[in-house]
């Protein structure tokens, strides 16, 4: 009895879960009792509207969307459920083949609902054809891959009805797989594993994070074995989606789209700059058209559009052209480090090697940052938070994987993904080497007093530095710089970071020595009165050069890569590519500012009355400047982030910990990307990487301030403080559990860019089946 009290918690989870599975889960079964018996309508007992012809066998094509229905006769009785059967029919037995011939395998259908003319009915959405008066219904999708979606609910009209009509809500020329409907089909009963998994692991996660779970009262240690097995086994699931990335990968062909008169889209553009560049040559293998090599003005956007209307093909969007030539403006350091490498390999068994897939690319980056970025926030906690508990820990990695944004970058996998998830990678492989350069605790310069030429005169081991270490993170940090170039700011890190180090002369002697003397940390403090020690402005050279060397080898190889291509060191091409304005000319308007950072700050989604019923609000800006329909603002997707209003009262407690500093910073930075990215980029939900983990980072750092505040007040006899302290934990959790459902919901809204609907249709249908009956 008492190991069923202990899990009492759990058991009851699961009781719901089943109950769940069998009546919720079921209800398509358990309202179909009764129905009328099916009946089968095969394709030659149908009709075809005048927009639907038959594209080979099994396989049916639209020519016009405005009469793309089937029709079939019921008698007169009441319809719940119709199948959709697809059967055999393939984009092999399509008549239509080739690059502008389109095959879907989830095509979305509106089921219509008809009744005899005299039939009464208060619907609106009701029209006459000849004796039918048709009932509208809703539009569904039915995916090939999901057998759940097969099954159509009429929603149009509960009575009698004497005929359907399935409308195909396709564009024109589209062929789909069409055998026949089975009407007032009986849904089969069914127990789906994968549901009930989604359901424990939401059960799971619920009760772990609940208030009064032992996680919040367990300290994080790192060296316990078992919470280094859990951090793995959180890593897992996305090596598993990684193997998958890989295979779809390999079965990929050429990543080029064009359309006749139209821009010629080159996903593969890193690879195409890996292979330039194991060729020797800057300029990417593709072909200029003369016309561009003997325009005044190759960058004027109408002399664009002219030569297009023309049929010029090779005319390549988001492409550098400079004297002759196409570049790419991208950063190269993800080239050299995978394309490269990949192609130079694979060349030993293969002519010429092969190309890398930009979404191998692009997840293997995120693999990276999402390893480093948990390892960060463990670092964090050790370094400023020694006594934090794993259950805060827990909140802080859930707040920091999804206030990075990174899973926007791992739906949509394609080259323009990569240079931000190389440089989100670097940043936090930088972070997290600097952190644990110094071998002491917050206070290690407190205890060992080191003299003026930064040796500790009690050689104990506090605070001494790992160069190893601080070099890496530095190449790190610099690596950036070759990624996405917003990112190297955030090399300024290295100010909080190693604010003690500086204070006490072990590293940028020379700064130190501007800093009023109360500041100082070490000798500087300590040393007797009356006597003045020599200052000895270079004593700190070592761990200066191991900071500085790695960065300043980095920057002197970039720049030298932007004098080979473009003749100057600071061009890096972002001027020269074609895009929907001449960037030679094009000054951004000031005045769109406040728009894009209210857009991207406070702009809540839009909610809807269909699955999965948050969809992308409209956001227009005027003047014109670069924009896309974002998810929802930082603080209605990360809501975590509110926590940083919390600052200003919280901040002794963060002077305390030694993150004060690391805090100002990060809000710094934070603040600045926002403006320049908003300024200089526009509007663009990718583009919210480059600031959403800053603003993100100070709210992790408040997870264990807060739940220090909360303890403390809890130790108290007062009911009244006790409640508030109880009330502070459960809004932090509830702001933690926020995050993570916006993250997963917005996942599946269908009008952002690259939507889960075409890039994982059968997991989006998958999901969508467990809440439309």
């Amino acid at each position: 009895m008492r190991r069923l009290a202990r899990h009492r918690i759990g058991l009851l989870a699961a009781a719901i879960i089943i109950l769940i599975e069998i009546t919720l889960g079921n209800l398509p079964f358990w309202t179909s009792i009764g129905a009328p018996k099916p009946t089968a309508v095969n394709d030659t007992h149908v009709m075809l509207g005048a927009g639907l012809v038959e594209s080979g066998d099994g396989v049916l094509r639209v020519t016009d969307p405005t009469a793309a229905y089937i029709d079939v006769s019921v008698a007169d009785e009441q319809v719940r459920y119709v199948r959709y059967d697809f059967g055999g029919g393939s984009p092999r037995k399509a008549s239509e083949h080739g690059e502008s011939a389109k095959f879907s395998w989830n095509p979305r259908v509106r089921l219509d609902a008809g009744t005899a003319d005299a039939a009464d009915t208060t619907d609106a959405a009701v029209t006459t054809d000849d004796s039918v008066r048709w009932h509208t219904g809703r539009v569904v999708g039915v995916s090939h891959g999901v057998k759940a979606t097969h099954v159509i609910r009429n929603r149009a009209y509960d009575g009698d009805v004497v005929r359907l009509r399935l409308w195909v809500q396709e564009s024109s020329g589209t062929q789909f797989a069409f055998h026949r409907i089975v009407v007032n089909v009986h849904p089969s009963f069914r127990i789906s594993p994968v549901r009930i998994l989604v359901m424990a692991a939401v059960a799971a996660i619920l009760i772990a994070l609940r208030p009064r779970s032992r996680l919040y009262a367990m300290p994080l240690d790192t060296a316990d074995r078992r919470q280094r097995l859990a951090l793995a086994a959180a890593v897992v699931p996305f090596l598993v989606a990684f193997g998958f990335t890989i295979w779809s990968g390999i079965n990929q062909g050429p990543q080029v789209f064009h359309r006749p008169f139209a821009y010629t889209y080159d996903m593969d553009q890193y690879a195409r700059l890996g292979d330039a560049l194991l060729h020797g040559r800057p300029w990417l293998d593709l072909p200029v058209p003369q016309e561009i090599m003997n325009a005044s003005d190759p960058y004027d956007v109408a002399f664009h559009e002219r030569l297009l209307a023309t049929g010029t093909n090779e005319v390549y969007w988001d492409h550098a052209y400079f004297n002759g030539h196409w570049y790419s403006y991208f950063g190269v350091v993800p080239a050299l480090l995978l394309f490269v490498p990949f192609q130079a390999i694979t060349s030993l068994w293969i002519s010429g090697g092969a190309w890398l897939p930009a979404s191998v690319a692009t997840v293997t980056f995120l693999i990276g940052f999402l390893v480093f970025g948990l390892l960060l926030v463990v670092r964090l906690f050790t370094r400023f938070f020694p006594t934090a508990s794993v259950g805060s820990t827990v909140l802080a990695m859930i707040t920091f994987a999804c206030g990075s944004n990174a899973w926007v970058l791992w739906m949509r996998p394609s080259f323009y993904e990569i240079p931000t998830a190389s440089a989100l990678m670097f940043t936090m492989m930088g972070l997290w080497f600097w952190l644990g350069a110094r071998s002491g605790g917050a206070d290690a310069y407190e205890g060992g007093v080191p003299d003026d030429r930064g040796a500790f005169a009690d050689d104990s081991d506090a605070g001494r530095l790992s160069r190893a270490r601080i070099a890496a993170g530095s190449l790190c940090m610099a690596l950036t710089l070759g990624c996405r170039m917003t990112f190297i700011f955030c090399a300024l890190f290295f100010l909080p970071i190693f604010a003690d180090e500086i204070r006490s002369g072990l590293v940028l002697r020379p700064i130190g020595m501007l800093l009023p003397r109360r500041w100082r940390l070490g000798s500087w403090k300590t040393q007797a009165r009356g006597r003045r020690v020599p200052p000895h402005v270079f004593a700190s050279w070592r761990n200066d050069l191991v900071a500085l060397l790695p960065a300043f080898m980095v920057f002197a190889g970039l720049l030298w890569y932007n004098l080979w291509r473009f003749g100057s060191l600071l061009d890096f091409g972002n001027d020269y590519q074609f895009t929907v304005v001449d960037l030679t000319r094009y000054r951004e308007p000031l005045v769109v500012l406040p728009q894009i950072v209210g857009y991207y700050l406070f702009q809540p989604p839009r909610l809807t009355g269909t699955f999965p019923w948050l969809t992308v609000p409209y956001t227009p800006v005027s003047p014109w400047q670069y924009h896309e329909r974002i998810i929802g603002g930082l603080f209605w997707m990360i809501p975590v982030c509110l926590l940083v209003f919390l600052i200003p009262p919280m901040r002794h407690a963060l002077r305390r910990h030694r993150a004060w500093g690391l805090t100002c910073m990060s809000l710094m930075l934070g603040v600045f990307e926002l403006l320049f990215v908003s300024y200089k980029g526009g509007l663009d939900w990718r583009y919210a990487c480059d600031f959403s983990w800053l603003f993100t980072l100070p709210g992790i750092l408040m997870i264990p301030i807060m739940m220090e505040w909360t303890r403390t007040r809890l130790m108290l006899e007062s009911p009244g403080i006790t409640r508030t302290a109880r009330m502070a934990r459960a809004a932090v959790i509830v702001l933690v559990l926020w995050t993570l459902f916006m993250t997963v919901a917005s996942s599946f809204m269908t009008g952002r860019a690259s939507p889960l609907i075409t890039s994982n249709p059968v997991v989006f249908y998958t999901v969508q089946s467990w809440f439309v009956w």
